[in-house]
């Protein structure tokens, strides 16, 4: 008993099969997570080692070169990237994607361990850590109002923060722009003279007198009570009035030397919105969190509690939400599946004339779809913009096994095949329903090789996703998964919800209106033209396939070579982001004066700019001369101009501000990665010679116009006054090197002496923070108002025994695979693929054969992506030749079905070229899923040719009979494709800049196969089967 028997038997079963597959579908809707892009856990360790004091090259030489050598042993590692800063060592390993984090984390740790006795004695203990590449915050809040920094800072760390950290799916609250509490105590080297004090008498009276101590317990026989020695200054008053040193039996107190501030961090940080100051407040989610849900839960909080609790005068503003176009991806993708639904429907009524038919497939459809969403959710992937594709898709794939079914079906009903039912049966209601039902079982028996055929062939092309590497196969997978079960789930409904269906609803006869009566009209004459037309390509086989084959080289030929080539097309977003760089050694006013005027130029565009938060100082190297914006655009339907439209604008604005690097670009594919579309490193064993060569590609590059601004991260002429000490005239006056170093670094750069909390704490300590008032030292000759003791006592000058030569040197030291390096990025307005071959013409003529240039990012996954691709198609025809050999039991007639292939390939790649879209990492997969869906209107053709044959029909006649059978299934399958994918082509909805190519690449090869197939299949099968039958009977005439 086949499955479409067992179904129509034990109907009860078919329905409760499927109501099955809507519960657990509905269930999957209600909890699945909802996402920007499928969560990719990038395998990333991290290794940070301080030495404090050390200049960048005893780092780089002393800390990372030693760590790097020792870890690089590790199994796994795709490369190493290292900064060497002052006093900081930061090394970022990457593995494969396939790689364990956690036995990577314990390899890297031993690995770690090894060398620790080889690091200097004050290296402090290198922290190892994962890195969570998805931990970047889903919302941000700007806290700002008529209060001090302070006053921000201490209300966002001390009340939001925990607040916010309530909220359920929320992993982290992180501070931007944060500048946490500092008791400062501002030395005045002129009255620190005038006690003849120095910078280590003050550190020593903070070690003696501001203390803590362990008291014990006082126990007697009946109770006990701790010792409290608590010897530590809680308010600025008491600590004023520390004793630093007693001289002549009278004590000098700090407040003699220094004033006293409770104030904030080294002004090295600046954050605004909307050109206000501002603390930022992100939230970061836990791994696979509903993004939405939790966005939803922090406004309905900021709603419900934290605002109406406000201080008077603050304002908590929602500076960027991932959640908006999320919302607009799942509303989109609401929209397209109604309208799939119904151009589905369209296409039934059309072709079938049936009312009841067409209710039947609104029902189909969302049950498959519903059984794809179950399988998502059990897979564990989210609602992202490659499974919402996925769905999209589904939605003209799942109609087509019902549409073939049912297709069979009413022609047995109607008597177009087989005997139709007699006038007299049709008054007899029992006589109805078994002829019903028998001519559901013979319909759906007669092409239910030809519906598995086509399930498995379209299945097996997502076999080679398991080889593919990189972020392309990742991003794949999720899509190949939901597509490969949503057909499989069509399969299953199409074999028992649908004859089941069929032989209990669909009506027997047709009741034909005048609209009815023209479509079959219609339908009719395409039939006949259609006739003709496959009469002339059998007889004129030889032509029709070297027409084919000279079409299909020449335009391929064309099309490949013209198509231009990306990674991602960029995606209007409504947000974006500009990296802002001034010249190495510029002040934090200097660099804050150039953001004042990008702001301003963001600012001016205020028909499309909703709100900007920008900042300088961020991040783990915290350096004034570098800043980013992050710009939130109003809603797309309430703006004239795209995002890329004004991206290219305000590019050509910046380029004429003066003194200043500033990069806009797209919201980067993978977070905590930047999102500049073109990067590439340099690499060699020279420091000085990359800079060189950087410096020339710098220059060369951003001279093209569509390359615009390129950065780069080499950073080797940092001001800087290097200290020469007369160790001689120090030694003649017993002071070490250490006693002068500390001076400097006390007066200069400050010292974090001890820690603090007021009487009633608030739950935190605060640094107390040595260093002189910064108005005081601004240049090389200010620090001789340092002084040192000598061993007599006397105060010694400091530009007695040192002196201070300025030079320049390097601030950050990179290296890449144990290389030294420099980093490229540029957001070029030309495709990818054309700037490699810039970069690659660059290199050619600029870099000496000893150093080498890696793409890395987008350009990087480009070059993997056209290497898997490639590898994809070829294992994809294997496979799907393998299926079709299988199924039809035959080493030949598999070749003749797969003759559509190229033909849908051709079709979409001349349809990217017409619409203008790029060959991205999108319309690959349309491509690849070509391959699979053009399969189905083959193996329908050649199907009943193979039953006709069996039943005594010759070669021709079999196709003359076939072809035009089949031709209204094939013409409605490919059109429920093809209208189910229009809206997404036409670039409706959100998201439609990666929808679209999908589709475009799809609909044009759709619709090239489909015309194409239709002819050139029957060709093909009549002179290959009529060859082979010639050979097997030895006769040469025809048949």
């Amino acid at each position: 008993m086949t499955l479409p028997e067992l179904s129509i038997k034990r109907h009860v079963l078919a329905w409760m099969l499927s109501g099955v597959i809507i519960l657990f579908g509905l269930i999957a809707y209600q909890r699945i997570g909802v996402d920007r892009i499928p969560s990719i856990d990038f395998p990333i360790i991290m290794v940070n080692t301080t030495l404090r004091g050390a200049d960048p090259e005893v780092v780089d030489t002393s800390i990372t070169s030693v760590i790097e050598s020792a870890v690089n042993t590790t199994p796994g590692i795709e490369h190493i990237e290292s900064a060497s800063s002052p006093g900081v060592s930061s090394i970022k390993i990457t593995f494969a994607l396939s790689k364990n984090i956690d036995v990577a984390y314990n390899e890297v740790q031993a690995k770690v361990n090894q060398v620790l006795r080889r690091l200097p004695d004050d290296t402090d203990p290198p922290t190892v850590q994962k890195v969570d590449t998805n931990a970047a915050p889903v919302i941000w809040l700007a806290l700002s109002g008529d209060r001090t920094i302070q006053q921000l800072n201490l209300y966002a760390n001390n009340v939001l923060k925990k607040k916010f950290e309530t909220i359920q799916g929320v992993g982290e609250v992180t501070l931007g722009g944060r500048r946490d509490r500092v008791i400062r105590v501002n030395v005045s080297p002129e009255r620190m003279a005038a006690y003849k004090l120095t910078a280590n008498d003050l550190v020593s009276a903070f070690d003696r007198e501001h203390v803590q101590l362990p008291g014990g317990f006082l126990v007697s026989q009946q109770a006990e009570q701790l010792v409290k020695l608590d010897l530590e200054f809680h308010n600025t008053q008491t600590l004023a009035d520390m004793v630093v040193l007693t001289k002549a039996g009278v004590p000098i107190r700090l407040k003699d030397i220094a004033t006293i501030e409770d104030g904030i961090t080294d002004n090295r940080q600046v954050a605004r919105y909307n050109g206000k100051p501002t603390v930022g407040i992100g939230m970061v989610k836990i791994a696979n969190a509903n993004t939405v849900e939790i966005i939803k839960e922090v406004e309905r909080r900021l709603e419900a509690d934290i605002r109406p609790n406000l201080p008077a005068g603050m304002t908590l503003e929602i500076s960027s939400n991932d959640s908006i176009f999320i919302n607009q991806l799942v509303a989109s993708l609401k929209e397209h599946l109604v309208e799939g639904t119904l151009f589905a429907a369209l296409i039934v009524l059309i072709f079938m004339r049936s009312f009841s038919s067409t209710l039947m497939i609104c029902l189909e459809i969302p049950v498959s779809l519903l059984g794809a969403i179950a399988v998502m959710y059990f897979a564990g992937y989210t609602f992202n913009s490659m499974t919402l594709l996925a769905l999209l898709l589904l939605i003209g794939v799942v109609v087509d096994d019902a549409i073939v079914v049912r297709e069979s079906i009413l022609r047995h009903m109607s008597g177009e095949a087989g005997t139709g039912l007699s006038a007299s049966d049709l008054k007899d209601p029992l006589a109805v329903a078994a002829f019903r039902t028998k001519a559901t079982i013979v319909g759906s028996n007669e092409v239910v090789f030809a519906v598995l055929a086509s399930s498995a062939s379209l299945v097996c092309i997502f076999a080679p996703v398991i080889f593919m590497d990189g972020v392309i196969g990742m991003f794949f997978k999720s899509f190949a998964v939901v597509v490969t079960f949503g057909v499989l789930v069509s399969l299953f409904v199409s074999l028992t919800l649908t004859p089941m269906l069929c032989s209990r609803y669909l009506s027997v006869t047709h009741n034909e209106n005048a609209l009815y009566k023209a479509i079959g009209r219609g339908l009719n004459t395409l039939e006949s033209v259609y006739k003709k037309l496959l009469h002339f390509a059998l007889d004129h086989r030889g032509l029709v396939l070297l027409f084919t084959t000279v079409f299909v080289g020449a335009t391929g030929f064309y099309s490949l070579k013209h198509v231009a080539k990306d990674f991602v097309p960029e995606a209007d977003e409504s947000s974006f982001s500009i990296s802002i760089k001034t010249p190495l050694g510029s002040s934090l006013a200097y660099t804050d004066s150039r953001l004042k005027l990008v702001e301003a130029a963001v600012a001016s565009h205020k028909d499309e700019v909703a709100s900007y938060f920008a900042t300088i100082g961020a991040g783990s190297r915290g350096q004034v001369n570098q800043g980013n914006i992050n710009v939130r655009l109003k809603p797309k339907e309430e703006r004239v101009k795209s995002q890329q439209t004004l991206i290219k604008e305000l590019k050509k604005e910046f380029d004429k501000i003066p003194g200043v690097r500033a990069i806009p670009s797209p919201t980067s594919i993978v977070r905590g990665q930047r999102s500049e579309k073109l990067q590439f490193n340099l690499t060699g064993a020279n420091l000085q010679e990359i800079g060189r060569i950087s410096q020339l590609m710098q220059q060369s590059l951003s001279n093209n116009p569509d390359m615009g601004k390129v950065d780069v991260d080499v950073q080797l002429d940092l001001p800087q006054l290097n200290m020469q000490i007369d160790r001689a005239r120090a030694a003649t006056l017993d002071l070490s090197a250490n006693d002068i170093a500390t001076a400097v670094s006390l007066y200069a750069g400050g010292i974090n002496v001890a820690k603090y909390n007021d009487s009633t704490s608030d739950g935190q300590r605060y640094d107390i923070r040595l260093k002189s008032s910064e108005t005081l030292l601004k240049n090389a000759a200010d620090l001789s108002k340092i002084y040192l003791r000598s061993a007599s006592g006397e105060l010694v000058r400091l530009d007695a025994v040192a002196s201070f030569k300025a030079e320049l040197g390097a601030a950050v030291i990179g290296r890449y695979d144990l290389q030294y390096a420099v980093n490229f990025y540029a957001n070029p307005n030309m495709p990818l693929g054309e700037a490699v071959d810039l970069v690659n013409k660059t290199i050619a003529k600029l870099v000496p054969p000893n150093y080498k240039v890696k793409f890395t990012g987008q350009a990087e996954e480009l070059g993997k992506t056209m290497k898997n691709v490639k590898f994809v198609f070829l294992l994809a025809f294997v496979l799907l030749y393998m299926v079709l050999a299988s199924q039809f039991n035959s080493f030949i007639q598999p070749l003749i079905i797969m003759l559509a292939q190229p033909l849908a390939i051709i079709g979409g790649l001349i349809a990217l070229l017409i619409s203008g879209d790029t060959l991205n990492i999108f319309s690959m997969i349309g491509l690849v899923l070509l391959i699979g869906l053009v399969a189905k209107n083959s193996i329908l053709l050649v199907d009943l040719t193979n039953q006709l044959r069996e039943k005594g029909a010759s070669i021709n006649e079999a196709l003359k009979e076939a072809c035009p059978i089949r031709l209204r299934p094939v013409l409605m399958t490919s059109l429920t494709i093809i209208l189910a994918l229009l809206p997404a082509a036409l670039g409706l909805g959100a998201g439609s800049e990666t929808n679209r190519p999908l589709s475009v690449a799809i609909i044009g090869g759709m619709i090239s196969s489909t015309l194409l197939t239709l002819v050139v299949v029957p060709a093909a099968y009549s002179l290959v089967m009529n060859g082979l039958e010639k050979l097997r009977t030895g006769k040469f005439k025809t048949n």
